[in-house]
């Protein structure tokens, strides 16, 4: 089934992110610029911008995500499927990537918005559409 690959995207995109800020946070501390107590307590104002821009983006793949994967979850399921889910579920994770991008490396706020707003709509319209689909199944 089709399910498996936007969900294997985002774990690569969170076990991406994840080895990069572990990365950042072990080089600041060997180099004496964060402290353990500052990575132990999670004290992002001590934190080198670059290195908190990382950790923040790491923290986000925790909301959205997770209600794009319940209603993946509920897809599969259900059995349904479909060229119009999977489009969906293609523009969440593009999205997704998007978002992680300009929340690191280009720091636009308008772009991420739009990345954000992307990602939002399109969960939004897919669980609009399950949904749907349920109540007129029945």
């Amino acid at each position: 089934m089709w399910i498996q690959y936007p969900i294997f995207a985002l774990v690569l995109l969170f076990l991406w992110l994840w080895l990069a800020t572990a990365c950042l946070r072990i080089k600041a501390v060997r180099r004496g610029e964060l402290s353990l107590q500052a990575v132990n307590f999670v004290l992002k104002d001590q934190m080198a911008e670059r290195t908190r821009l990382y950790g923040n983006s790491y923290d986000n793949q925790y909301q959205q995500p997770v209600l794009f994967i319940c209603l993946l979850a509920l897809l599969h399921i259900e059995s349904v499927s479909g060229i119009g889910w999977y489009a969906l579920a293609c523009v969440f994770v593009v999205a997704r990537y998007w978002h992680c991008y300009e929340h690191i490396r280009s720091t636009n706020i308008k772009r991420r918005t739009m990345a954000f707003a992307l990602s939002s709509v399109s969960l939004f319209g897919g669980w609009t559409a399950w949904f749907t689909t349920m109540t007129l199944a029945q």
